[in-house]
């Protein structure tokens, strides 16, 4: 019998079981791994903060999927003074709100009809990690989006992670990438544009924006699951040699064939507000 995906208890399990890098990494490829990943992710968020002016401590920032804190102790290490998190797992929600008291934190699901409610707040900064290909189901998706945008005042800025393939979606149980040309709609639909978007990863993450289904199969299976498997013996010297090279690949290529941010600002003028 097929598991059912149902996003608060596989997060609720998988937070409670390690609550560690690991629990919102790869976790089969260990600890060492999953710092270079995330440093590599903390890197291209300094220079998205940098590019957009977004370093000031008056500034309020929410942080969606708020996970295991990495990206709250970024913003903390960084001065930011104001700062609330939204989790759908009660664990998150109840460990952050011990190591960070000078934080807010919420347990409520980004695509809940009562979510604008619950935070009930505007923000200067809005940050989707890693959390929206999550929400499998296309409505609560909308919903998702709808709620950021109530979530914003007129300056806001959006910063979200994903594939954003061009062609071909990448759906699993609990994942959905849609293609960048659906995504853009959503946003638009419900006022918000995308200003730019920028390679977060190369290698360090699967290349699933291709749009051949026969060639991303079997790159997938000679080449991803090769590398898992050598991942599991050597993360460490794997984890530094690919974000070296991710670095490098960003000097020549502004495009991925992984994972990107985009940057995001509310349409001015529109009835989303």
């Amino acid at each position: 019998m097929v598991k059912v995906y149902e996003p608060k208890s596989y997060w609720e399990e998988r937070l409670t079981k390690e609550f560690n890098l690991d629990a919102v990494g790869f976790n089969s490829f260990g600890k060492s791994y999953n710092r270079w990943l995330y440093r590599m992710r903390e890197v291209n968020l300094g220079k998205v903060i940098e590019n957009n002016d977004l370093l000031s401590v008056d500034k309020s920032v929410l942080d969606i999927g708020c996970g295991t804190g990495f990206y709250v102790d970024i913003w903390q290490r960084k001065g930011i003074k104001h700062l609330t998190g939204v989790d759908i797992a009660n664990v998150s929600k109840n460990e952050l709100s011990i190591q960070y008291p000078g934080y807010k934190f919420h347990e409520a699901d980004i695509a809940s009809n009562s979510l604008v409610e619950q935070v009930d707040s505007k923000f200067d900064v809005i940050t989707a990690f890693d959390v929206l290909f999550h929400i499998v189901d296309d409505c609560k998706f909308e919903q998702a989006i709808k709620n950021i945008r109530s979530l914003c005042s007129d300056t806001s800025v959006i910063l979200i992670t994903d594939i954003f393939p061009h062609k071909r979606p990448y759906v699993l149980a609990h994942q959905k990438s849609r293609i960048l040309e659906d995504y853009t709609n959503v946003l638009k639909r419900n006022g918000i544009e995308i200003i730019d978007r920028v390679p977060v990863h190369y290698l360090l993450n699967a290349p699933l924006d291709i749009s051949n289904g026969v060639l991303q199969r079997l790159v997938l299976l000679l080449w991803w699951q090769l590398f898992v498997r050598i991942v599991e013996r050597t993360t460490h010297l794997l984890g530094y040699t690919f974000s070296r090279l991710d670095l490098l690949l960003a000097r020549f290529f502004k495009e991925s064939p992984s994972t990107e941010m985009i940057i995001c600002r509310p349409i001015l003028g529109d009835s989303h507000c």
